[in-house]
């Protein structure tokens, strides 16, 4: 039987979205209507798969929102396709809506809560699903649900930290980058008019400027400055897809100065958090090394915790494993190694993480308070070097005219 989306509004106006299966869309409007539903649309699921990339994405927020609230209601005992329902209705996201709805309709089936969200790989990522299949075999739904609340709102803040981290600078680089293309393209080409007409000698510094003034004011110059940009991003984009391309490329942001430390400690503090979590939730940690892995978006380390799982399933342990690779901190290694000594891998794992977040704000901090004042020498310098490429003939035309009164 096919699949079908659908959109409807209630009598009081509210709009909803869902999934049903359905011989056809005659029956489905009709059943939606006995519902006492007014049907906005109905489209085929399969055709709207197809166009699901100009759709609006499920963010963290959402996500995060929708893991707390049925962790409260399941936890105040209401049945979790009560709760579900009560979800359906109250969140403001239409393909949401649909997810859940789908999900509510696989558990009226009878299959599991972690086998319906299996089939929303793209909503739900494997450390989500992962941590499902932990309840569902002893660790407590409700538990669990307010560990993947927690584990959420980390990424949340961790999400936040990079934003402000890049917010500012990007700001303030694209203000300065359109001041400097309004100079060279608005206010250089009068004052060159200025000096044809006076017959100035230029100086080499206003040649230049009004060289670059000349070549950014052709239309190639545009197209040739997008298109590269485009092509760069792509191009990155598919070397960084390659194995060896995508290492080197990794390896080398790590080097970068202040930022390198700070991609490296938002990395192991998302590693250490999910390995924290999933231990805690009772999976074996090669199980769970498999799963925390992927979420470190940096090949470099993870081509090193690649080489820590291989030795992990050979019997070593986890804190001897880390340490053969000489790219984790002396931290890290020891406090895993107490943590397995006393059987307190989780609580040792959690300690390590809160460490590295705190690291992360102090070097965050750190990286804005030393960007500030060297962004505004860098715009600084920029608006000075074309103004003094304007102001140098006429500050001589004004000698010249000087020495002839």
């Amino acid at each position: 039987m096919p699949s079908f989306i659908y959109r409807v509004r209630d009598k009081s106006g509210r709009v909803f979205s869902g999934i049903l299966e359905a011989d056809n869309v005659r029956s489905l409007r009709k059943k939606l209507h006995d519902l006492g539903y007014y049907v906005v649309s109905i489209t085929s699921a399969e055709r709207k798969r197809k166009l699901s990339f100009f759709e609006k994405k499920i963010n963290l927020d959402t996500l995060f929102t929708f893991t707390h609230q049925l962790s409260s209601m399941i936890e105040a005992g209401l049945p979790i396709l009560m709760s579900l329902d009560i979800l359906w209705r109250e969140i403001d996201h239409p393909k949401m809506q649909v997810v859940i709805s789908q999900i509510r309709n696989e558990l009226s089936e009878g299959k599991s809560l972690s086998e319906a969200v299996e089939k929303f790989p793209q909503v739900f990522p494997l450390m989500y699903r992962t941590l499902l299949k932990v309840a569902e075999t002893g660790g407590g739904l409700v538990i669990i649900l307010k560990k993947i609340t927690q584990y959420l709102q980390k990424q949340k803040e961790f999400i936040t930290k990079v934003k402000r981290a890049t917010t500012y600078p990007l700001i303030v680089i694209a203000i300065a980058i359109t001041v400097v293309i309004l100079m060279l393209v608005g206010v250089v080409p009068t004052f060159q008019r200025v000096f044809r007409m006076m017959k100035v000698e230029l100086p080499l510094l206003t040649t230049i400027v009004i060289t670059i003034s000349r070549i950014m004011r052709t239309p190639y110059f545009w197209l040739i400055a997008i298109g590269g940009t485009i092509v760069l991003y792509f191009l990155y984009r598919h070397l960084r897809e390659k194995p060896h391309t995508g290492l080197l490329i990794d390896r080398m942001k790590l080097r970068i100065p202040v930022l390198g430390r700070i991609i490296y400690l938002a990395s192991l503090g998302r590693f250490t958090r999910s390995l924290s979590l999933l231990v805690g939730g009772g999976l074996p940690v090669a199980e769970s090394m498999e799963v925390a892995t992927q979420t470190v978006v940096n090949k470099k380390l993870e081509h090193s915790l690649d080489w820590v799982k291989r030795r992990i399933v050979e019997g070593v342990a986890l804190n001897e494993a880390l340490r053969e690779t000489h790219t984790f901190p002396t931290i890290l290694v020891e406090m895993i190694a107490v943590g397995e000594q006393s059987g307190t891998l989780a609580e040792m794992l959690e300690k390590v993480a809160n460490h590295f977040e705190e690291e992360l704000d102090i070097r965050v901090n750190k990286f804005l308070t030393l960007l500030e004042p060297l962004l505004i020498v860098f715009v600084g310098g920029i608006v000075v070097f074309v103004l003094l490429s304007v102001y140098l003939p006429i500050i001589k035309l004004w000698q010249v005219l000087g020495q002839r009164g």
